[in-house]
C-alpha cells in the first residue's frame, strides 16, 4: 500500500501566477505533458505581491539549492519563466517537472514529483535560496530583462 504524505504549502507571487498561468493554458492546448502539473500546482497555491514574497521561498528568478531524491551533493540553478530561457548552463524552466516541483517550496520542504519522460518518482528537498533578480526595464529592449538583486 502507498503512503500518502500531505503536500507542502506554495507560495506564488501574483507576477509569477498570471504569466505561468497563461503559459500552462497555452501548453495544455498544444498538448503539453507537463502543462497539467504546472497548473494544478498553480491552482493549489497561496498568492502574495512580489515585494512581500518571503526570502526562504523559491520564485521564478531565484537560485535554488536543492537535493534530488538521496543524493548526497546539493544541487543550485536559476528557476526561469520558460519564455525566459536562454542558454545559461545553470538556468532551468518553472515549467519543467523538477521546476514546477520547486516553485513556492520554502527551504526545508520536500515535494514529490514524476519526470514524464521517464515515469520515474522523484523527491526534492530545498536546501537555501541564493540570489534572486528582480524585474527592471532593460533600455532598448521592449521586454523586460532580470537584473541581479
Amino acid at each position: 500500500m502507498h503512503a500518502v504524505h500531505e503536500l507542502p504549502p506554495i507560495t506564488v507571487t501574483t507576477r509569477d501566477f498570471d504569466r505561468l498561468v497563461a503559459f500552462g493554458l497555452d501548453a495544455y492546448l498544444r498538448g503539453d505533458s507537463h502543462a497539467d502539473f504546472l497548473l494544478w500546482e498553480l491552482k493549489r497555491a497561496t498568492l502574495c505581491q512580489p515585494r512581500v514574497l518571503p526570502g526562504e521561498v523559491v520564485s521564478v528568478n531565484c537560485r535554488v539549492l536543492y537535493r534530488l531524491d538521496d543524493e548526497p551533493g546539493v544541487r543550485g540553478h536559476l528557476l526561469v519563466h520558460p519564455h525566459d530561457l536562454t542558454s545559461l548552463p545553470d538556468e532551468f524552466s518553472v515549467a519543467s517537472p523538477l521546476g514546477t516541483a520547486l516553485l513556492g517550496l520554502r527551504v526545508g520542504d520536500r515535494m514529490p514529483f514524476c519526470d514524464n519522460r521517464l515515469g520515474t518518482q522523484h523527491m526534492v528537498t530545498v536546501e537555501g535560496i541564493g540570489w534572486r533578480f528582480v524585474e527592471e526595464p532593460v533600455p532598448g529592449r521592449g521586454a523586460l530583462a532580470p537584473r541581479r538583486a
